[in-house]
């Protein structure tokens, strides 16, 4: 494997240096809840988690940042911080990587050039049963991901990760090519093959960042669920722009959409404005349009989505959302957005179905009681009826068959109260509950003269979930990782059929190895 990584790099003539990397961290790496926790703390001060997924550079800096007031964290969180802080720092090429730094399988160095190669070999089980014991799944999922980083010259950065998953005992073994109907799935027989990739270049310079390529992009106040930009979204081909300054941030991108026809386009703009070390303010536009090539109007970084949208015609789908995130004391945060489909004045905003709005609001409380280790939090989130979709179906807030924005879909609400624990660097256990009402509508279905001039929220049969879950994760070795999830669901009018109540169980047990 090093012989072919050095033969490659060799024809691609990857001249890279010591400086640090301007690369994305992925969401599912711990060191994000970490960040999350030293925020809320009021460790730093920053606009930074309301973009996600974060750069390398930026974790670091943040890192140190808590590391400055480290007195103040529990001590299962001031060892996780030290590791964190060592994986973060990459060992200038000229010398051996210290102890406690991140492990690869494969670092390259020639002078003062570098590369990192990882791979993450991860095994699950999931398990699904209903109260009738029918419908009984127990699936096996084999992931091999590889994930290359490095830079060309000083202010050049690249990174790529191609994951492929094996799935066994599936029944639905039909082959999937439409991106309309979720990831594409690939059938050998008795074997399913899911596969992703993720592939970039950053130029970064001074206050000023630009990235091409296949990546992820998420933003907003809430810590779970967001309503502009979702975090479980597929990776989208984009380019994007961002100026950092020190109390704000302005960004743009655009950006190809998957399913419901080609070519569909994402576009979007976002100002975030840190207005006192408590207070964080962001204001966004994005806009979803198709059918035709790509409109250079809504390439420029400068221009009003909601403005240029009527002078093209008044045929995509333009929306605005503002969130805020504020923190009345170290420990406490409070989080709120607002997203803005459509709307109008000369109609009431709270029964017009023109007024597509949603909402959310939470709280998070870290060290409650004066208990380090412990977190709390609770959130709302409602979306409206026929927010998200759009009587054109490119024109539709869905990427890979499923919208772009909350994963609640519209017509719902959702309470949800969470606890989380770490008692030690390398255990991290977290239980929660939610309680989901929907209603009638999905983002596929958009108004119809039919329905009415009034939203008619949760109107008629309703379906209603409780929800019950716990988590368990535990790195029994340096980046060798154990996790078991159970959730419980009870729905009643199970998919909106009366009298239809189900008690669903799940479970969830995977081994990870990352090397």
């Amino acid at each position: 494997m090093q012989r072919f990584a050095v033969v490659l790099l060799t024809i691609l003539g990857l001249h890279l240096n010591a400086r640090a990397q301007y690369t994305y961290v992925p969401l599912r790496h711990q060191v994000y809840p970490l960040l999350i926790k030293g925020e809320t703390l009021g460790l730093f001060s920053d606009y930074a988690l309301r973009t996600l997924p974060l750069d390398r550079d930026t974790v670091l800096r943040l890192l140190r940042r808590m590391q400055e007031q480290s007195a103040r964290m529990s001590d299962a969180d001031r060892r996780l911080l030290q590791q964190m802080l060592a994986e973060f720092t990459d060992p200038p090429p000229d010398r051996d990587a210290p102890p406690g730094s991140e492990i690869h399988a494969l670092r390259y160095r020639d002078g003062d050039q570098q590369l990192f190669l990882d791979v993450t070999l991860r095994q699950s089980f999931r398990f699904s049963r209903n109260r009738l014991e029918i419908d009984r799944e127990d699936l096996s999922e084999t992931d091999l991901r590889i994930a290359v980083r490095g830079n060309l010259g000083e202010h050049l950065f690249y990174a790529a990760e191609a994951v492929n998953a094996l799935i066994l005992g599936s029944e639905n073994l039909e082959e999937r090519f439409d991106p309309a109907l979720g990831r594409i799935q690939v059938t050998v027989g008795q074997s399913i093959f899911t596969d992703q990739a993720i592939g970039y270049f950053a130029y970064r310079r001074g206050r000023f960042t630009t990235v091409f390529g296949r990546q992820k992009i998420s933003w907003g106040a809430a810590l779970a669920d967001r309503l502009g930009l979702s975090a479980g979204n597929e990776p989208m081909d984009m380019l994007r722009l961002q100026f950092d300054f020190s109390r704000f941030r302005y960004a743009s991108f655009h950006a190809n959409l998957q399913g419901l026809g080609s070519p569909r386009y994402l576009a979007g703009h976002r100002i975030d404005w840190l207005v006192h070390p408590r207070m964080q303010i962001g204001a966004y536009e994005t806009l979803v349009y198709g059918g035709r090539n790509i409109e250079l109007a809504y390439l420029n970084p400068l221009l009003p989505f909601h403005i240029m949208e009527h002078q093209l015609g008044d045929r995509d789908n333009n929306m605005v959302g503002f969130d805020l995130t504020a923190f009345p004391t170290d420990g406490l945060r409070i989080t709120l957005e607002i997203f803005v489909d459509d709307f109008s004045l000369d109609y009431p905003l709270g029964t017009y179905w023109g007024n597509k709005l949603a909402y959310h609001f939470g709280v998070h409380w870290v060290a409650p009681f004066g208990v380090r280790p412990l977190e709390l939090s609770t959130d709302y989130t409602r979306v409206d009826p026929f927010v998200y979709t759009h009587y054109d179906t490119l024109n539709i807030y869905a990427h890979y068959g499923r919208s772009i924005g909350s994963q609640l879909g519209p017509n719902a609400d959702r309470w949800q109260w969470h606890l989380a624990w770490q008692p030690r660097r390398d255990v991290r256990w977290q239980l929660g509950y939610a309680y989901i009402r929907q209603g009638r509508g999905d983002i596929m279905v958009a108004h119809r003269p039919e329905d009415g001039i009034y939203k008619g929220f949760l109107r008629g049969l309703v379906e209603r979930q409780h929800r019950v879950w716990q988590s368990l994760r535990v790195q029994v070795l340096r980046d060798i990782f154990v996790r078991f999830d159970v959730l419980l669901k009870y729905r009643r009018n199970a998919g909106r059929q009366p009298g239809e109540n189900r008690l669903e169980r799940f479970g969830h047990f995977a081994l990870e190895i990352n090397y």
